[in-house]
């Protein structure tokens, strides 16, 4: 078993002691409480993350100027009196999980939309007109250091408040990165040109915090190490950032990107595409040339790798987001040698991108995030019951987890070989984590008391045996064969039980559904060195992905050679020859294939819920039994079901 004695060795920050090198980044919530001050789910969402045992807990996007600086309408103002109260709850709660609390000042600048700052104009470097035609104003000298007082004052309140650090955010595109950054600082003054002129309002921003807060108060501050974008300075400046920031500040947190350019947001949030750890390289090569503690941040979240690269790079801790999201408890189980049972990120984007669909934050694998008062003051279960779970996916074994957890006894009963089901991740390397997460999942459902009966098909024999007091119904969906002349020819075969280099597939292929599997087979298929036509019939591709892992799947397919898309094209049959289309206008035009992929989607197994309802009153359905999502969807239902049996 290894040691992770890198990660757990503890870190001296100014007067800060670390218990180990494992940080909680900053994220910020998708809503908020009456007032808009922080709700009790706010608060547990980050005490949660304490309890789980990181050493460091940061609560991210914390606005120094509401008037000015406010860029989304979940922040909250370190300069509202009425928002101090909360703030010391939120303090008081990372305390009591365990873990230090720090806080994330930050200012949006240029990116402010004058419909949360009053009407007002934004203020940024320079001035221009954006993209949806509001003017932003260039600041006046006046200005920019009314801001750096702003943030001193913000720092002060943050130490008045509880909190053992701040951290200052000068990257990712607000304000502070839009004077270090030449695509949004044109000034020709001392704020401005050379690198030094664009440095000096960040270090101004330093400076009066220092002054503001104290030398034994350590500050932190958070700087993109590359822009990772078209015309964006790259790790060479990102090292003179940090140089120049040196000895000034007690860690630099290095991440990389800008909210200026979509795919960059993508990098600076690496999705399933990209590689674990896809930014370490920059906090590495920036280590080398600084004395001040360096951390890393950016898909971490296996152990072994973490270890690995704290070990090989001289880098001091690593910072996690959505793995902590996925498993608030993975340092603790690395503490107790329990690496095997953590539950992985999948990188899936569904954190964040609820929070822009909907305002809501969920996790596809962990039901808990957006009600994380629930962990902490679980719904009681007024009696055990015995139960019977029908099917062994992702909401079959999430019931089980549950039921287990909430004391009663369980059987589960899989038609096929073995647990887990997601067959399809097994189809491509980017789905690497999905894997990990099925067949972590079905070997703690295996090693809990739960009676799992495999190759086995629910009967009246059966259900006279095991007695259910309620059965939950988990028992998925099939792939559907849209109803064309040829859908079930020799040459047709469904995305959804394709494997990785599939010999039934020809070098010419037309994936039929431009939704989210057909477009991941069409990614893969192409990497595999297959020529790739994805035909669909809606104008726009992968509608029912959230929008992170949406500008991820985008620009693979827009950087695959040998992928191509047909939009606005319905399949009106399917031959040896290929696939018969016909556009909106009714045109009718021949897409050659020597395979057809067919991913039109997925129909629930409707016949086989209803068969099995006639066994019990209290009944559940979960998951693709009841229409066709994801993973998240499933997860949550197999939770909910169990927590509502007996109610």
């Amino acid at each position: 078993m290894a040691s992770y004695e890198k990660l757990l060795q503890p870190l001296q920050v100014a007067s800060l002691r670390l218990k180990n090198r494992m940080l909680s980044a900053p994220t910020s919530m998708a809503e908020l409480g009456p007032g808009e001050h922080y709700s009790d789910d706010n608060i547990n969402y980050y005490k949660l993350k304490a309890a789980g045992g990181v050493a460091l807990v940061s609560v991210g996007d914390v606005i120094v100027d509401l008037s000015t600086g406010r860029s989304h309408p979940m922040q909250v103002g370190l300069d509202d009196p009425t928002a101090i109260p909360y703030l010391v709850k939120m303090a008081d709660a990372i305390h009591s999980g365990g873990a230090a609390a720090e806080i994330e000042i930050d200012h949006g600048g240029a990116l402010c939309d004058p419909v949360f700052i009053g009407g007002k104009n934004a203020i940024g470097p320079s001035g221009y007109v954006d993209d949806w035609g509001d003017e932003v104003k260039e600041m006046t000298e006046e200005q920019i250091y009314e801001i750096a007082d702003k943030f001193a004052e913000a720092a002060a309140t943050a130490k008045a408040c509880g909190f053992d650090m701040v951290m200052i955010h000068a990257g990712h595109g607000w304000l502070l990165h839009q004077f270090i950054s030449e695509i949004t600082n044109h000034r020709t003054d001392k704020w401005g040109g050379s690198l030094e002129n664009r440095m000096r309002f960040p270090l101004l921003v330093v400076e009066k915090v220092r002054a503001a807060v104290g030398r034994a108060f350590p500050i932190d501050i958070r700087i993109s190490g590359s822009e990772r974008m078209p015309g964006g300075y790259d790790i060479q400046t990102g090292i003179e950032i940090a140089k120049a920031l040196d000895g000034k500040v007690d860690l630099i947190h290095v991440s990389a990107g800008s909210q200026q350019d979509e795919y960059s947001c993508v990098l600076m949030h690496p999705g399933a595409f990209q590689k674990h750890g896809e930014n370490s390289g920059l906090a590495a090569e920036i280590k080398k040339h600084v004395k001040t503690p360096v951390v890393t941040v950016g898909a971490f979240s296996e152990p072994d790798k973490m270890e690995a690269f704290l070990e090989e790079s001289g880098v001091d801790c690593i910072a996690m987001g959505r793995a902590l999201i996925a498993d608030p408890f993975l340092p603790r189980k690395i503490m107790r040698g329990k690496v095997a049972d953590i539950t992985p990120c999948l990188r899936c984007g569904e954190c964040q991108s609820g929070m822009m669909r909907n305002k809501t934050m969920r996790c596809a694998v962990n039901p808990y995030i957006g009600r994380e008062t629930e962990y902490f003051h679980p719904i009681p279960t007024r009696e055990h019951k015995n139960l019977l779970i029908v099917g062994g996916g992702p909401a079959g074994m999430q019931a089980a987890i549950t039921a287990c957890e909430r004391g009663h006894k369980v059987t589960l009963v899989e038609k096929s070989d073995k647990l887990g089901g997601l067959k399809y991740a097994d189809n491509a390397d980017f789905k690497a984590n999905i894997r990990r997460y099925r067949d972590m999942t079905a070997a703690k459902v295996m090693a809990l008391p739960v009676d799992v009966r495999l190759n086995t098909v629910v009967t009246d024999e059966l259900v006279a045996e095991v007695k259910p007091d309620a059965i939950i119904a988990c028992v998925g969906a099939d792939p559907w064969a849209l109803p064309v002349p040829g859908a079930n020819g020799e040459n047709v075969v469904f995305g959804a039980e394709l494997k990785r280099a599939d010999p039934r597939v020809g070098h010419k292929v037309v994936v039929i559904g431009g939704g989210l599997i057909g477009c991941e087979e069409g990614i893969e298929l192409a990497k595999e060195g297959h020529e790739v036509t994805i035909l669909e019939m809606q104008t726009e591709l992968c509608p029912d992905c959230g929008r992170m892992h949406r500008l991820s799947v985008l620009h693979e397919i827009e950087v695959a050679e040998t992928l191509h898309t047909a939009t606005g094209f319905r399949c009106t049959g399917i031959d040896a020859e290929g696939v018969s289309a016909v556009d909106a206008e009714g045109k009718e035009v021949k897409f050659p294939a020597d395979t057809v992929v067919m991913c039109a989607g997925m129909r629930p197994r409707s016949a086989e819920v209803e068969r099995l309802s006639k066994y019990c009153t209290e009944f559940y359905v979960c998951g693709d039994a009841t229409r066709a999502r994801q993973i998240g969807q499933a997860t949550r239902d197999g939770y909910d079901a169990v927590v509502n049996v007996g109610l």
